[in-house]
């Protein structure tokens, strides 16, 4: 595969998980349902998919008959299942804004673990988009950000460098490890079964979350998973940003809730950000032409 073939792949695959993920959250409220539950039903979903595919597809997705014998498939479902914890507890006990300004530190702390663990040092253009997109996310949450909630910015700021890191070691592998979401789901999902079993009642509408567990969480996880063996750790850990930009966009068209002006206008620069450096990616790479002497 040709290098500018192999960065289109690569942004196709990290936007494809990207646009899902964005509606995660619109389909949780669709199912009236609380995270303890749901996290436990994706967990249960994400084991069905991950069986399947070992199972009857392994051939199609290039992935081995029984990847637990792959310790880097093992590491890296696992620091996704941690990170989905800390996520989860971090919705508990910070505000939302919090939590989206601190998880936008994630594509910062990509770059920096590729530059360290891999020796891949981010172009400038790549500085330029990851500092872009935190603007937009600071102009998003300006008005919510509160101060004190130390265990929930704790906890926030966990899962962000244990997420910019499962990108790295990903890519660090040069493996195709996009079915490591399906047990990082499953750690997560057995972490919320006793807060489930305790504290959880069965959602309203639960047609909403098997769709979303059988077919979108697995899809997105696949995505966004693979899209590291393409192109660099930070540009994937970008695109996770989509799901702060859209999320509010696909709440307003189902729920009428309608975002601010500030929402709107950091999204806008988040999305900029993010379609200039795919473009600017997507450039063919020119050289100087050797003069003859």
């Amino acid at each position: 595969m040709q290098p500018q073939t192999r960065t289109g792949f690569g942004i196709a695959l990290a936007l494809l998980g990207g646009l899902l993920i964005s509606i995660d959250i619109p389909l949780i409220r669709l199912a009236e349902s609380d995270p303890w539950f749901y996290m436990v039903m994706r967990g249960m979903g994400l084991a069905v998919v991950l069986g399947a595919v070992i199972k009857f597809g392994s051939n199609f997705t290039e992935t081995p008959k029984n990847p637990f014998n792959d310790k880097n498939f093992v590491e890296v479902g696992i620091l996704y299942g941690v990170a989905s914890i800390f996520f989860t507890v971090s919705v508990f006990t910070t505000s939302t804004s919090n939590l989206v300004f601190i998880l936008a530190f994630n594509p910062m702390l990509a770059a920096l673990f590729s530059w360290w663990l891999i020796g891949e040092r981010p172009k400038l253009v790549a500085w330029l988009a990851i500092f872009a997109t935190m603007i937009g996310v600071i102009i998003i949450v300006s008005d919510g950000v509160e101060t004190g909630n130390w265990l929930g910015d704790l906890t926030s700021l966990a899962a962000a460098v244990i997420l910019a890191f499962s990108l790295v070691r990903t890519r660090q592998s040069g493996k195709n490890l996009s079915l490591s979401g399906c047990l990082g789901g499953m750690v997560s999902g057995l972490f919320a079964l006793p807060m489930a079993l305790l504290f959880s009642s069965l959602p309203g509408a639960p047609w909403w979350i098997v769709l979303n567990v059988i077919f979108l969480v697995p899809l997105s996880g696949f995505s966004l998973t693979l899209a590291p063996r393409y192109i660099p750790a930070p540009q994937v850990a970008i695109f996770f940003l989509l799901e702060t930009v859209l999320a509010p966009i696909w709440v307003w068209l189902i729920f009428s809730e309608i975002p601010s002006d500030r929402t709107l206008i950091g999204g806008l620069i988040v999305l900029g950000a993010i379609a200039g450096h795919s473009i600017w990616q997507l450039l063919p790479v020119t050289r100087p032409i050797a003069t003859q002497n």
